[in-house]
């Protein structure tokens, strides 16, 4: 199908139908030799009716076909038309240029227009401020887009902006993601016709949400299907993050080796779009760099494992994303901690924690605490490590992570029989 984002009757590159119909009755071509093999009959006659629009690149096939300038088929826009705003909005999007995309978006949002030009401007707003890791102000305009879009009565840009929301609210750990991210992709499926890339999108965000949940099973099977579907990986940075995705799967079911394998392969391709495309650096890369060097740290690799995880806080640095670093620190701390450098581990800590309370990381925040128990634990201040492991239950309970808080239970119960033991062992000596 070479129609990527026909869902609607005001999606993709305006063409003049009457022209384009003139001119396959004077190249005296069926709309079926029109399709060839790039395109479907079903798809041409839909552009030759004015019910949907054409991508660049399918507008590119027709006008080779009959042998006419693309430019011949267009309809003229008038001046600042829907139709131009939204094309800059994707432009700046398939450039990754989020901070450009939300600077333009909320300018059309202040100025107003058309229910169909809002609707877009707050579906591009959401994307860009997801990628700047900036969850918090994105739900609020997927939500508003979504509920534009249903009035508009385009299911298909309504269930692409449910996706965003849920994605998301993943980031903020909200435990609604998982709903609306099934629901989106059940919408969406109900559709024709579809966007490849559109459905492997939401099966890739659907794996972040079950990674996220610790269903790992369920989140290999969402990567494998969004690579299963056909045409739906084109870019590098797509595959990159699925290749992310099964790996950070596959560390939550033990298989650190097979991990490494393909989050060292998450990185290269992230790295390639980077340098090829010339795309801005964003938060993909950075993560991936963690995540690998985590698990190349559980593998006993610590100096790869400390050029990694400075490479990733470099990363986030450069692409001026705060957010997430907490992660990064508190992998750090642990590097340093298996080091035996117990100083610098709580600094890091410490900052870790610092850094996910201001930004309501929970994730971070009760790991940051549990990983402060075990610290003061290892120096010997059992005062300040129980108060640690407490306040690590204590928000992992009001947080609703029951699985994290049984955890970290258990570790403690641990932490504690090991403290007896060692106090047993003493008096022995003593005695």
């Amino acid at each position: 199908m070479g129609i990527e984002r026909a869902r609607g009757p005001r999606v993709g590159v305006h063409v003049d139908s009457a022209a384009l119909r003139q001119a396959r009755m004077d190249a005296g071509l069926s709309l079926a030799q029109v399709a060839g093999t790039d395109l479907t009959r079903q798809a041409v006659h839909l552009i030759e009716t004015g019910k949907v629009r054409p991508t660049l690149r399918s507008l590119h096939i027709i006008a080779q076909r009959l042998g006419v300038p693309e430019s011949s088929l267009l309809a003229p826009p008038g001046p600042m038309s829907d139709e131009q705003a939204v094309a800059e909005l994707r432009q700046l999007s398939d450039r990754h240029d989020d901070v450009s995309a939300v600077d333009r978006a909320a300018q059309l949002i202040r100025l107003g227009g058309s229910p169909e030009r809002l609707a877009f401007a707050h579906h591009y707003t959401a994307r860009a401020l997801y990628a700047l890791a900036r969850p918090a102000e994105a739900v609020p305009h997927a939500r508003e887009a979504r509920r534009r879009f249903e009035a508009l009565r385009n299911p298909w840009w309504a269930a692409e902006s449910m996706d965003w929301e849920a994605i998301a609210l993943n980031m903020l750990q909200d435990p609604s993601a998982l709903k609306v991210g099934r629901t989106a992709l059940r919408r969406y499926r109900a559709l024709g016709p579809r966007s490849p890339e559109t459905e492997s999108r939401m099966l890739t965000h659907l794996g972040t949400i079950y990674y996220g949940r610790r269903d790992y099973e369920a989140g290999l099977a969402s990567y494998e299907a969004a690579l299963q579907v056909e045409g739906g990986v084109r870019e590098l940075a797509t595959m990159a993050r699925i290749y992310h995705g099964l790996g950070m799967c596959h560390q939550g079911l033990g298989c650190a080796r097979k991990a490494a394998d393909l989050l060292f392969k998450a990185v290269t391709l992230y790295e390639a779009e980077q340098r090829i495309a010339g795309a801005p650096l964003r938060q993909d890369r950075p993560r991936a760099e963690n995540d690998l060097g985590v698990v190349v740290m559980e593998l006993g690799d610590l100096e790869r494992a400390e050029a990694l995880l400075l490479a990733a806080l470099d990363n986030y640095a450069a692409a001026g994303i705060d957010r997430l670093q907490s992660h990064t620190l508190l992998s750090l701390g642990d590097l340093r901690q298996r080091q035996g450098r117990l100083d610098e581990a709580l600094d890091l800590v410490t900052r870790a924690i610092e850094r996910a309370a201001a930004f309501d990381e929970q994730y971070a925040l009760t790991s940051g605490y549990r990983q402060l128990g075990e610290l003061y634990e290892a120096r010997g201040n059992h005062g300040l490590a129980d108060a640690s492991f407490h306040r690590a239950l204590v928000l992992c309970e009001s947080g609703g992570l029951s699985e994290r808080g049984r955890d970290y239970m258990r570790l403690y119960e641990r932490v504690l029989a090991d403290r007896r033991q060692a106090r047993r062992r003493a008096r022995s000596a003593t005695a």
